[in-house]
């Protein structure tokens, strides 16, 4: 065989490999530490380097538990004359909001709220029934996570921050009449060099963070990974 006739043989072999490299392979996109490949809807969830290191530190206050009764109807979390009408709260700071406090350039992961009167007292009170799984007693950042079972769809979580006190216990369930902490005064959260008179609300997708995403979400996609707004969720879900 002349040394053209292999050149051809040689190259429409090479080209029949490639037609079936492609008409075998599957796409496969590649996201953070998930790989993803087409038709196959089941990752692992996206989590940064830093909410990992963190969240290891915080689990200690975490424990794995189940509501037993459905989260049905939803409240403002303060002791109002009416829990239903977002009126009746201040908005201080709106959820994805540029923030420079604990790391600089974070995204808002909540809502800072007060109630609207001032004269109201500073108790605050779960959004729904669910059960606690997580209490962190570290002030200015006294947390409480409630679990919510949704009737139709995966559980939620529900997060108070900036608790003076906490009268949660973990593995208990609440509901919305049940106290689980009082906010800061003025001039007690000045004590701790930061304006922490307000209720830090945050209603959260997911737990593996175990609260650290709350100043960890460095962009909007991954904020958007762990948290919902909650301003639009309590405008969806208030009874009216």
């Amino acid at each position: 065989m002349s040394n053209y006739r292999k050149y051809l043989v040689l190259l429409l072999l090479c080209a029949t490999c490639a037609c079936n490299s492609r008409t075998n392979s599957t796409p496969v996109a590649i996201i953070a530490d998930s790989i993803k490949t087409a038709g196959n809807s089941t990752t692992e969830a996206i989590q940064s380097d830093s909410i990992k290191k963190y969240s290891q530190l915080l689990k200690k206050f975490y424990t794995e538990v189940e509501p037993t009764e459905p989260a049905e109807t939803w409240h403002l979390p303060f002791n109002l004359p009416d829990r239903s009408n977002l009126n009746n709260i201040s908005f201080i700071s709106a959820f994805g909001a540029y923030r420079s406090t604990r790391v600089k350039g974070h995204k808002h992961s909540g809502v800072d709220i007060v109630p609207a009167d001032k004269k109201s007292k500073l108790d605050v009170y779960p959004v729904s029934k669910g059960i606690v799984c997580f209490v962190n007693h570290d002030a200015p950042v006294k947390t409480v996570i409630i679990k919510h079972k949704l009737k139709d769809g995966p559980a939620i979580y529900s997060s108070y921050i900036h608790l003076k006190e906490i009268y949660a216990e973990r593995g208990k369930m609440v509901n919305e009449s049940t106290k689980i902490g009082v906010l800061y005064t003025k001039s007690e959260a000045l004590k701790y060099g930061g304006n922490f008179d307000h209720l830090h609300l945050e209603i959260k997708k997911r737990i593996d963070d175990y609260s650290c995403a709350s100043w960890l979400c460095m962009s909007r996609e991954e904020l958007d990974e762990y948290f919902i707004n909650p301003y639009n969720f309590l405008k969806i879900h208030l009874k009216q």
